[in-house]
């Protein structure tokens, strides 16, 4: 069981690696605006929110989150057939928007599975399962740059849909396999889950981890572009995201240790003023060597903020709810965040034709979770 999870993470982001390194380039060589990248993009965002929070609560009404990860996994593979041969962003539109009726709720199940897992192993971890993911990031993010680099850059790669189409479908089809991991037998009701949504630590969480990923997507869409637009080569984008990710793997490993001796307070402070530190000097940077060696701060971006984000989570919500938590989080954050972050990058795109000052924009804006986090006797203080 947790041989296939492991996978399953690792293939799962081998996607995401593929798409959030090379998408927006590959958009920008059809001939797609700054603005038509961040358009859809936030519709993609903008179903996938409320999709995973049904498919959360279906997850919990049934007791088996696998169950649903594999219906979801499954239809994202349907959807994602016809990305290859979009060409107008009406028909990228259409497939992503497709597409996100499933992929929404792909990651909160597949993080409520494998918590389910583990809790029932003994000597198995939720952070050393994941970290398979952080694997799957890297080779595709290294390995995809490197082939499109020796393919000459070309606009609009074609290797680039259909390596992401790989990856899904292999996660698809091992999802298929998973046997069923029953949840917590109390199964609760759909109006117990607006119970979390009551809950001011809860809300206080999902705040500041929104804020803070929205701050994240210029990264997230536009880093590519970034590279492309200093006129760098491809294999740049890959050697930075691989070595963000490596940095993220040793944050995850060391994040149990840290919690043992810090309040999560202190670690989601952490996290926060080292992210915003790196998006300001991103937005200066104009090597090749410095852009990858900024990436090491990923290790705060997301290795720290991650563990953190779990740990809150596991903290507040009840048990009988993980995979509408999960779904709740998601929708928020990956959600809510990703929408708000891509649209405005993608406007902003148009408005510097550059995306440098938009790191700017991202480091003034990551201040604001941080200064939440220092306010006195805020909700999250009784979790820390």
């Amino acid at each position: 069981m947790i041989g296939r999870l492991r996978w399953l993470y690792f293939l799962h982001y081998a996607g995401v690696g593929t798409f959030l390194s090379y998408f927006a380039p590959y958009l920008r060589g059809l001939g797609f605006s700054g603005e038509q990248i961040g358009a859809v993009t936030f519709a993609q965002q903008a179903v996938a929110a409320p999709a995973a929070l049904i498919w959360g609560g279906i997850a919990d009404r049934l007791g088996a989150p696998a169950r649903a990860l594999s219906v979801c996994t499954a239809g994202m593979l349907f959807a994602i057939c016809g990305l290859p041969f979009a060409r107008t962003p009406a028909q990228v539109g259409v497939v992503l928007v497709l597409s996100a009726m499933f992929s929404g709720a792909v990651v909160p199940l597949l993080d409520s599975t494998t918590v389910e897992a583990v809790r029932r192993l003994e000597g198995h971890s939720y952070a050393r399962t994941r970290l398979w993911g952080s694997i799957g990031f890297v080779v595709t993010a290294q390995g995809l740059g490197l082939l499109l680099a020796m393919r000459g850059d070309r606009p609009a790669d074609r290797a680039m849909p259909f390596a992401y189409l790989a990856c899904v479908g292999g996660y698809a089809l091992l999802a298929q396999t998973l046997p069923p991991v029953e949840a917590h037998p109390d199964r609760p009701r759909w109006r117990d889950a607006s119970v979390l949504l009551r809950n001011p630590r809860l809300l206080f969480v999902l705040a500041v981890c929104a804020i803070h990923w929205a701050a994240c997507a210029p990264y997230h869409l536009l880093f590519g572009v970034l590279v492309r637009d200093l006129g760098l080569s491809s294999s740049v984008t890959g050697a930075g995201l691989a070595v963000g990710v490596l940095a993220e793997v040793f944050a995850l490993l060391a994040f149990p240790p840290l919690l043992r001796r810090l309040s999560l307070r202190i670690l989601f402070g952490v996290a926060f003023a080292g992210t915003a530190v790196r998006w300001a000097l991103v937005a200066h940077a104009r090597s090749a060597p410095e852009l990858v060696a900024l990436q090491l701060l990923h290790a705060l971006s997301f290795g720290l903020f991650w563990g953190c984000a779990v740990e809150a989570m596991q903290r507040i919500v009840p048990a009988r709810l993980r995979a509408t938590g999960q779904a709740v989080f998601s929708a928020v954050v990956f959600g809510a965040g990703n929408a708000a972050g891509y649209a405005l990058s993608g406007a902003g795109y148009d408005r510097f034709h550059s995306a440098a000052p938009l790191y700017t924009y991202a480091a003034a804006v990551e201040l604001l979770p941080l200064l939440l986090l220092l306010l006195p006797l805020s909700p999250e203080e009784s979790s820390a």
